[in-house]
């Protein structure tokens, strides 16, 4: 086989690099991936986890093969039992990459500024002598749209690539900056537009994303933040993902159309649910296995030069999709397919394979965990918790009392606010009595176990937990009436 000059030379680069990273730095690299909205179920390792009825949500055998995020969970740790801050995007993005819940970042709801006086998991990896890239969507710097290389931008060194916000299908480069290569009128859409594996969002990304993880800098760890702005909708993705699971017989969730009354503070009771069609949940597989499949080439990538078992990495989303569980799309809300996120750690000198975390996680524990797996100093100022000693050892960390993780709407107001333990979530809102699910007698969520027999004393630890998560990190949600009279109501019987 005959090499070209250009082969000649890249084998050369990627040798170098190869030597480089193997006797040069030893300190790990972090990749970061997020993706958007993105249902648990749509991960073969969560569905292996699970039994059939529960995997297959959507029909039998109605199921998207994902080899590489399982591999990942294989070769480190799945969480479980891991839950969306506040199930919105900007919300969850700025607990996430701070460690400290939505309401003292500056965002807690779409679309806000983020406080720069917080230091994030960039400003704090500069610090330690990392190389800090964010590439795709960020969704930190208020109204922008999409807003490359934004104001705003979590102190992260390189962002070229990063845009404020949007769920673009199709991305070009014109004179050597970035744009939404769909536009009509002059204005960028999300059509795809002819994308292709060039040029459609998802491989866009990952190509700007692996040209940064192979740089021949290689005298500084990296920290790469990869934010996929799929599966979110629309549900349209490039060829061949765009029609390749229409053979399966795709049916509507058992929680579709029950006829049992929605709860209170699940929002409007008059709201139609939206017709079933499995078109559109065709389209979101599709583009979940685009996403899997862009980051088969990064961890192919990291392989070739000798990175992949020095590198961190943490595979997230910033909430789910119900994908027409509850009747309902999207996100917003805490059941399970809407708060529920994928969470995978991947670093095999500290993280054994095959790990299955299963205590509650919420994603403002996000920032400490990296700090604590890498060993560095943990913030005091910081609301979540730093798990790496628990995600490192989970034969102990499964067992004992349970922990606890806290959510909260997104926005200015309060609607409800929740408590999560291995097993059970308690729902506090404005205006509904107290819900509590059950995950393992209902892993479904269409009853309320309030003082249903077998649940003595649980309601009444997840609100004393809920009280003093309100005193002690300032929740203004907590000098709401109705929330703090139904939560005095439980602790007083």
């Amino acid at each position: 086989m005959k090499l070209t000059i250009r082969n000649i030379i890249l084998s050369a680069v990627l040798l170098s690099l190869v030597c480089s990273r193997s006797f040069g730095n030893d300190r790990p690299n972090v990749l970061l991936i997020i993706t958007d909205e993105h249902n648990f179920r749509t991960l073969g390792c969560y569905r292996e986890l699970m039994p059939r009825w529960q995997a297959e949500m959507w029909g039998e055998d109605a199921v998207v093969p994902t080899p590489h995020m399982d591999r990942i969970a294989n070769d480190g740790v799945i969480c479980t039992r891991a839950y969306a801050t506040s199930p919105v995007c900007s919300p969850c993005r700025a607990a996430m990459i701070t460690g400290r819940y939505p309401h003292a970042t500056g965002v807690p709801a779409n679309d806000l500024v983020l406080d720069r006086s917080i230091p994030t998991l960039a400003d704090r990896l500069n610090e330690a002598g990392y190389r800090t890239s964010f590439i795709g969507k960020w969704h930190l710097g208020g109204k922008g749209k999409p807003e490359w290389a934004p104001k705003v931008d979590g102190g992260f060194e390189h962002k070229k690539f990063m845009f404020n916000r949007g769920h673009w299908k199709k991305f070009v480069i014109e004179d050597g900056e970035p744009q939404v290569g769909a536009r009509r009128n002059g204005q960028p859409i999300y059509n795809l537009d002819g994308a292709d594996e060039e040029t459609f969002s998802t491989d866009f990304l990952t190509d700007r994303a692996l040209d940064f993880i192979t740089d021949e800098d290689a005298s500084k760890p990296f920290l790469t933040v990869i934010s996929y702005p799929d599966p979110h909708g629309p549900n349209t993705v490039r060829p061949p993902y765009d029609h390749r699971f229409d053979s399966l017989r795709f049916k509507p969730p058992r929680t579709y159309d029950t006829g049992l009354p929605p709860p209170l503070w699940l929002g409007n009771p008059n709201a139609a649910h939206p017709p079933f069609r499995g078109s559109l949940m065709s389209s979101y597989f599709g583009m979940v296995q685009c996403i899997d499949d862009s980051i088969g080439r990064i961890l192919d990538r990291l392989e070739e030069t000798n990175q992949l078992d020095n590198t961190l990495i943490v595979l997230t989303s910033d909430h789910g999709d119900l994908c027409y569980e509850h009747d309902r799309h999207n996100k917003g809300n805490p059941y399970e397919g809407s708060a529920r996120v994928p969470m995978i750690f991947r670093l095999p000198n500290r993280i054994a394979a095959k790990q299955v975390y299963k205590q509650p996680v919420g994603t403002v524990d996000l920032t400490p965990t990296i700090m604590g797996l890498l060993n560095l100093a943990d913030n005091p100022n910081d609301h979540g918790r730093n798990l790496a000693s628990m995600l490192t050892d989970t034969s102990t960390s499964n067992t004992g009392e349970s922990e606890v993780t806290f959510l909260r709407n997104a926005g200015q107001k309060p609607q409800w606010v929740a408590a999560i333990d291995s097993r059970y979530k308690l729902i506090i809102s404005v205006n509904d009595d107290p819900w509590l699910f059950d995950a393992v007698d209902d892993p479904d969520e269409l009853l309320n176990f309030y003082r249903r027999p077998g649940t003595e004393g649980v309601a009444e630890r997840l609100a004393q937990a809920l009280k003093e998560y309100g005193e002690a990190f300032d929740d203004p949600y907590f000098e709401n009436k109705k929330i703090t009279d139904s939560l005095n109501s439980i602790l007083k019987k």
